[in-house]
């Protein structure tokens, strides 16, 4: 045979060396039993081996360790292959797998072979298990065969016990040896994967043991000796091996039954040919040898023998008497035949009576065997039933759950319960009881299914509990589920209440289980039925009911205190909220308070100082002159951070103040240096402004704008090192933005400090930075300025050195009308707000002044609008619904970068005015507004027929007025 000759999607260089096991594979791949994932029944391997295999390995480990180690080993092997199995429908049980009427697929057998041998610890576990496969009917059923042909039939055996999975051949065949061979088919080596190696071993030593058995098993001859010439599990096409027996003693009888029971086998089998063509059997797959010795028949012997004897008398006789007449001689003749017929009857009797002794023995066996098949369907079919019964208690239970966690109302949740157990569980009666750990006292809580005075009374009972072993007892302290059969075995024992309860209600049988709840007994459900008694499976059922009902009172307890506790606690949190609240108001009046009053000492301390320096009071010498100035500068930086702490507070308490407007950048920033220039001379530094653009206008409030700007730069000043240069810079950021930058030739920021040093009271450690002392509150307070104008604050090191801080104001957009015709026509005004009184006093206001507006009520209207139709220009409320009025603005800057928009907003959303000037609107109208105010906007904005350099002279000349 060929090598290596295997199917095309088989990888050889896949494959695993032979110690390798398939029980590195984690899970079975393929289904172990049943339908494959195709619909075909799996049968790759017969439930007479795997039986056989668990039973040698339950009888092996009973004689070395006891019959409990072997009952145990089958037990924890069912554990280990369901380890393996992925879907516990097909997990395996030792009952099971004793069944030699199922089948199974071979990768299952794989993992089975594997475990075996782990757990006997023999690792020819295989090859000695093999000779427990030869079943009593196989050997019953092959004793009429030799050894010659039972082998020569190995073909047949295998496909009527591995079929489909392997495919076996009789290569040569003699009355004392023979050859074999055997394969796996695709399908099989599909399931080893790249275990095909150790998992064909395993299959091969199993085979062979079963084939070195066959003459102990059969004739009870000595074992046949097998030497293995090729196998799978080293890569070859074919297991084959070479078998020799020990010549058996034959029979006449023997070899007539040999003859009748092959030519029953060869029907039933055509493949196989009784012909000693040896080449064209092995060809064929499948050979069962002619059978050998063939002598003549005895009867036939002995007639003639019977005739030559008669002749032979006869010839006797009429030598003697010559004189003897013809019926004598013929008589004398006939009589030896006569006693030869009479003595082959005998013969054939004898031989009658065996073979009606055998049949006999073979028909007990097969009515033996009918019978196990017969209980074996009659299990089958109760095991129907009952899996019928698992399944509808399984849905009842499923229903049940889904229902038990829709409610979180205890009432509700109990109403449920009942219904459940009497109309999906079809008990009879029902009834919940809940325990009192504490006083051990039982209530029955809701009863169904008996008569309003019955219920009456139930509910009206408090049962005490003190006995753990009374039948009350065992459920609620021992916390043991109770199956009663008789009611009238434990009456005597029951408390005197449910005595009579159970008397009323004519109850016969009860189960009692605990509703257990994280350790603790809630209660009890109790359960009965009339017509039928109860069984060990409803009390099983009910078990696993009370657990999910527990669960669900224990849900709803829960949620009832957590709602109790959400009632206390917002009250709490209104009150903290509220403490919360004053503590903040009290702690700004007092900074407020604390700070004015502090300016006014500080107010007369600075004048008398500089009095003194200015020498009102008479000549001071240097040191004087040098510890008045430094008081002075003292003073100065205590009246700074009073300052700071106002501005803060004011912050914090939203009351700062926006007036924006239009900012001229290059002289803001002219103003503050000349302010500051003094400052730094006094430090030798040097204050320098570069201002990238001639004109730069910027949108915000000019104060609030120097006092960024001094801050930043006063902060540079200090420090800065003497002889050091602050430059204080203007340039555009864009179109819309224009950017202010203070930098400095000072030591830098450390980089861990860079992302902190806008947080309040933050400032950067000595040893890294050093400089005067403060409150850290400058740089916060920039920010929150600079943000509320619709910029952004940032700082870094220089690349040459020093730190820079940046921020960045609107720039004032100057816009033409979209639509400005020399025919006096109006301009179309897209007019956005969702309250309809305001929006119809803007399209009022606007036709008066000879515009044509065009309103939408919402974001989305004014979007769709804008994709169809163009515009001069916009009104936009900010808060318009989920789609606002910032996010009409970016899709108007978009598409229609030119486009005029006046933002209107409440006058408590001021920062989102200002936010929306930085994102390139014109204007904005706090409400309420006056009408007039509203006019001018629009005056300034929206004019028809005007110049960008006609609109600024008129804003020009109405501020001169």
């Amino acid at each position: 045979m060929r090598r290596n000759q295997w199917p095309a999607w088989v990888g050889i260089r896949t494959l695993l060396t032979k110690d390798r096991s398939i029980l590195e594979r984690e899970l079975m791949e393929f289904r172990p039993f049943g339908l494959d994932e195709h619909g075909h029944t799996i049968r790759d391997l017969s439930g007479m081996s795997i039986r056989a295999t668990v039973l040698y390995l339950e009888k092996t480990l009973a004689e070395t360790r006891g019959e409990a180690a072997g009952r145990e080993a089958v037990q924890e092997l069912c554990e280990l292959l369901n380890q393996r199995i992925k879907d516990p429908v097909y997990h395996v049980t030792p009952e099971f797998l004793r069944n030699a009427w199922n089948s199974y697929s071979y990768e299952f057998a794989a993992y089975l072979y594997e475990f075996c041998e782990r757990l006997s610890g023999d690792p020819r576990f295989m090859f000695n298990s093999g000779a427990e496969k030869a079943s009593p009917i196989l050997q019953v059923l092959a004793r009429p065969f030799s050894l010659e042909q039972i082998y020569g039939m190995f073909p047949y055996f295998s496909n009527k016990f591995a079929s489909g999975s392997i495919e076996s051949r009789v290569i040569e065949i003699t009355p004392v040896s023979a050859t074999l061979a055997m394969r796996f088919s695709d399908s099989t080596l599909r399931q080893f994967g790249s275990y095909r190696r150790r998992c064909a071993h395993l299959a091969c030593q199993s085979a062979q043991g079963i084939l070195a058995a066959v003459p102990v098993r059969v004739h009870g001859l000595p074992p046949a000796r097998l030497t293995e010439l090729a196998c799978i599990a080293d890569d070859a096409d074919w297991c084959r091996w070479l078998i020799h027996w020990q010549p058996e003693k034959d029979s006449v009888l023997r070899r007539k039954v040999r003859r009748i029971v092959a030519r029953q086998v060869e029907s039933l089998s055509p493949g196989m040919s009784t012909e000693p063509k040896r080449d064209e059997a092995c060809k064929a797959g499948t050979a069962v040898p002619a059978v050998s010795g063939q002598a003549p028949p005895r009867r036939l012997l002995w007639l003639v023998s019977g005739w030559l004897a008669g002749a032979g008398l006869a010839a006797g006789v009429w030598l003697v008497n010559p004189s003897v007449g013809p019926g004598e001689a013929v008589l004398a003749v006939l009589t030896p035949v006569l006693i030869a017929g009479v003595l082959i009857n005998r013969r054939l009797w004898r031989d009658s009576r065996s073979r009606e002794a055998l049949i006999q023995e073979q028909i007990s066996f097969v009515e033996a065997r009918h019978e196990e098949l017969r209980e074996a369907y009659l299990e089958q079919e109760q095991t129907r039933v009952q899996l019928r019964r698992k399944v509808a208690h399984l849905t009842a239970l499923h229903r049940a759950g889904l229902l038990f966690s829709s409610t979180l109302d205890r009432e509700t949740l109990l109403q449920q319960v009942l219904e459940t157990l009497t109309n999906d569980l079809h008990y009879d009666r029902a009834m919940v009881s809940f325990f009192d750990p504490a006083g051990g006292i039982i209530e029955h809580a809701r009863v169904r299914g008996l008569s309003p005075d019955v219920q009456a009374f139930a509910q009206s009972c408090r049962i005490p509990v003190t006995d753990p072993e009374s039948p009350e007892g065992t459920v609620v302290l021992q916390g043991r589920p109770l199956l009663i059969e008789d009611v009238r075995a434990v009456r005597p024992q029951l408390h005197p209440m449910n005595r009579t309860l159970v008397e009323l209600s004519q109850a016969k049988a009860l189960i009692i289980v605990p509703l257990k709840a994280k350790d603790r007994i809630v209660g009890t459900l109790t359960v009965d039925r009339v017509q039928h008694g109860l069984t060990q499976d409803d009390l099983e059922l009910m078990a696993t009911l009370g657990n999910q009902v527990a669960i669900a009172l224990d849900n709803a307890s829960a949620y009832r205190q957590i709602e109790e506790w959400n009632a206390g606690l917002e009250l709490k949190v209104r009150e903290r909220t509220a403490a919360l609240e004053q503590a903040d108001r009290l702690r700004t009046q007092f900074l407020s308070h604390v700070s004015h009053e502090l300016k006014t000492p500080l107010t007369s301390i600075k004048g008398f100082l500089q009095n003194l320096l200015d020498g009102l009071t008479g000549p001071l010498n240097d040191k004087q002159q040098r510890y008045l100035s430094r008081m002075l500068d003292n003073s100065d930086r205590l009246i700074r951070m009073i300052d700071d702490l106002l501005d803060r507070t004011s912050i914090e308490a939203g009351r700062v103040e926006l007036r924006p407007a239009e900012i001229d950048v290059t002289a803001c920033l002219a103003d503050v240096v000349e302010q500051l220039r003094p400052l730094a001379h006094a430090r030798r530094q040097r204050l320098e402004v570069w201002d990238k653009s001639s004109a730069l206008t910027a949108w915000g409030d000019r104060d609030r704008m120097i006092q960024v700007i001094v801050n930043l730069t006063q902060n540079a000043i200090k420090y800065t090192p003497d002889e050091g240069v602050i430059t204080v810079a203007a340039e555009p950021a864009g179109t819309r933005m224009v950017r202010i930058v203070v930098r400095d030739t000072g030591p830098g920021i450390p980089s861990d400090c860079l992302d902190r040093v806008f947080d309040p009271f933050f400032r950067v450690p000595q040893r890294q930075r050093s400089g005067p002392k403060g409150l850290g509150l400058g740089l916060s307070i920039v920010k929150t300025l600079v943000e509320l104008q619709g910029g952004a604050v940032s700082a870094r090191n220089h690349p040459d050195g020093g730190a820079e801080f940046s921020f960045t104001l609107p720039v004032l957009t100057q816009t033409a009308p979209l639509y400005s015709r020399s025919d006096g026509s109006a301009a179309k005004i897209l007019v956005v707000d969702d309250d309809a009184d305001i929006r119809q006093l803007l399209i009022d206001r606007l036709q008066a002044q000879g515009y044509r507006p065009r309103p939408a009520a919402d974001g989305r209207q004014a979007l769709e609008i804008l994709a169809a139709e163009q515009f001069g220009g916009a009104i936009v409320d900010i808060g318009i619904g989920h789609i606002d009025g910032l996010e009409v603005l970016t899709h108007i800057r978009r598409r229609y970068p030119d486009m005029p928009v006046i933002m209107i907003t409440a006058s408590g959303s001021q920062e989102l005015a200002v936010r929306a000037i930085g994102m390139g609107a014109q204007a904005y109208v706090l409400k309420p507004f006056e009408a007039g105010e509203l006019q001018q906007a629009v005056h300034t904005w929206f004019r028809l027929e005007e110049s960008v350099s006609e609109r600024r002279r008129y804003r020009e000349a109405d501020g001169q007025d």
